[in-house]
This record gives structure tokens, C-alpha cells and sequence, in this order.
């Protein structure tokens, strides 16, 4: 007989990894982990307790089911994701190791029923759903907006639904920008955040219809789209992103 249980995901993964020297893809590695370690041992999670798959340049943990999601999710979206931002920060500060670079980390949260027995792994769709908002264009494009920034975090409609709306805590829901994600003929409904920065700007500026002379947009006939934010002018296309303001606001 299969059996669920109800559970919180978190995964992690650096940019760019694979266009790393071999020496930095080990500092890499080890910088993910001490990262992740320190901020669960900040805010009192047992990092020791998580159920976790490591690879290489990713790790990907189920939470136990004590304390429970009422308690873990806003730990982990407001101080644990303050303290890894920190952690992460504190390991791009270093510059004088010579097999120092720097890393810059997109996390995904999700939480729904899993198959823990499986004989490779956590098999089911709520297993996958994380590494594919981890990966999509969205939140990959958020990290190419704000480039400045070390951090950035893309939880399901779950989580925004049953505990970011729900308040209180931080970040507060107006802080997320709802992205619609497309990912192995799967489409996701998430909210992304950036540490520090508006993720709104990503949207563009709105169309002007007093503008005879405006270019039209580009017509969706023209390609595919399998990644688009629902709201503005963004557009995540599958291969070049285009976004129609570049614009790197931090917020004050």
C-alpha cells in the first residue's frame, strides 16, 4: 500500500556551476552546504533531521514532519531565508582564496502529499514541482534582472496560498510577482522574490494606447512561450528572455 505524508520541500542550486574551473565547483559546494547549515542552525531547524539528495551543485531536502508546515514555512521564508542571504553573502566576501567565486543561489519552497519509500528516491509530481520552479525561466531571469543580488526565492501557489496570504510574517504577499512556470509539459502557477529588491520591476512598464507611434508588440505567433509572468510585459521565452525595461531598482 502507498503511503503519503504531508511535507515541506526546499531545494537549492547555484548558477552558473557548470561554467565553474573544477577547484571553484568544490569551494562551491562547500559554500552551498556550509550556507544552508548555518542558516537552519540560526533559527533552530535540525538541519541533521532533513531528508536529503546532493548534487553537486543542488541539494534538495523534505523537511520532517515535526514541527509541521504551520511552523516550518514561515521560518523558512522569513528568518532562514534572512540568515541564508547573510551566509551567502558572508561566503562572496571572501575574494582572497584563490579558488574563490561567487555564488549566487535560486531556492524553491513547496509542500504537498510525498511518497517517502521510494526505491530511488521520492517519486510523484509534488517531488518534482520544486526543482522545476528551482530551474525555470522566471526565477533565472530575476537573478539576470537584479545582478546584484545573491538570492532568489520561487515558492508554489501551495505555499503562497495557504501560509504567505495568510499572514502574518514576511515576506508580505504584495512582495511576491506571480510568475506562471512551463517545465516538461507541466505549467506551475509560483510567486517569486528577490532579497532587497522590488521583483515588480521585472514587469515592465505598462502599454500607453495614446501612442500612435508605438511599436506593436511581438506577436505570440511568432514562437512558443513556456514561461510568462501574468502580469506586464515580461515575457519567458524558451531560449533568449526578453524583458522590456532593464531595470535594477533596489528597494529602499
Amino acid at each position: 500500500m502507498v503511503t503519503h505524508e504531508y511535507r515541506v520541500l526546499l531545494t537549492a542550486d547555484i548558477e552558473n556551476y557548470g561554467g565553474r574551473t573544477d577547484a571553484q565547483q568544490r569551494t562551491l559546494q562547500s559554500g552551498l552546504i556550509g550556507a544552508i547549515e548555518t542558516a537552519a542552525g540560526c533559527v533552530g531547524l535540525d538541519r541533521e533531521s532533513w531528508s536529503c539528495q546532493v548534487g553537486g551543485d543542488s541539494l534538495t531536502a523534505v523537511l520532517p514532519a515535526e514541527p509541521g508546515p504551520l511552523v516550518t514555512i514561515p521560518l523558512l521564508l522569513d528568518q532562514f531565508l534572512t540568515e541564508l542571504d547573510m551566509a551567502i553573502a558572508a561566503h562572496n566576501s571572501r575574494r582572497g582564496d584563490p579558488t574563490w567565486a561567487r555564488m549566487r543561489v535560486r531556492l524553491a519552497v513547496h509542500v504537498g502529499p510525498l511518497q517517502l519509500d521510494g526505491a530511488a528516491g521520492w517519486p510523484g509530481q509534488h517531488a518534482v514541482q520544486p526543482a522545476r520552479l528551482r530551474d525555470s525561466a522566471p526565477i533565472r531571469a530575476a537573478l539576470d534582472t537584479f545582478r546584484d543580488a545573491d538570492l532568489a526565492l520561487i515558492i508554489s501557489r501551495e505555499v503562497f496560498r495557504d501560509y504567505v496570504s495568510q499572514g502574518p510574517g514576511r515576506p508580505r504577499p504584495s512582495e511576491f510577482l506571480e510568475v506562471a512556470v512551463a517545465e516538461k509539459r507541466q505549467e506551475y502557477p509560483a510567486y517569486l522574490y528577490v532579497p532587497h529588491f522590488d521583483v515588480h520591476d521585472m514587469e515592465g512598464p505598462e502599454p500607453s494606447s495614446s501612442r500612435k507611434d508605438a511599436p506593436s508588440p511581438p506577436s505570440p505567433r511568432s514562437g512558443p512561450i513556456t514561461n510568462q509572468v501574468k502580469r506586464g510585459d515580461i515575457l519567458f521565452a524558451q531560449g533568449d528572455i526578453n524583458v522590456t525595461r532593464d531595470s535594477k531598482r533596489r528597494k529602499k
